[in-house]
């Protein structure tokens, strides 16, 4: 087995001399606390959310966006037996 050292800091980079081997790979990764709302994933428009809204994945913009009526003639809901 190679001789791996790595450190990872802060700021995001990577530091590591690997002998015999010309990657380094994490065994495991631990992740601070921290808060994250849906509408900081990048294909996620949060504009128009309120009480009762919907999202839905719009296939023209490539986004999931919110919505209080749905007019799309590819959705199809199946509500099941009663």
């Amino acid at each position: 087995m190679a001789n791996l050292k790595s450190k990872v800091q802060t700021t995001g980079k990577l530091k590591g001399k690997a002998r015999g081997q010309q990657e380094i790979v994490a065994q495991s990764v631990g992740i601070g606390q921290f808060n994250v709302s849906i509408g900081d994933l990048t294909n996620v428009d949060v504009a128009g959310q309120t009480d009762g809204a919907i999202m839905i994945f719009d296939g023209t913009s490539g986004n999931y966006e919110m919505k209080t009526q749905i007019e799309n003639s590819n959705l199809s809901i199946n509500s099941g037996q009663y």
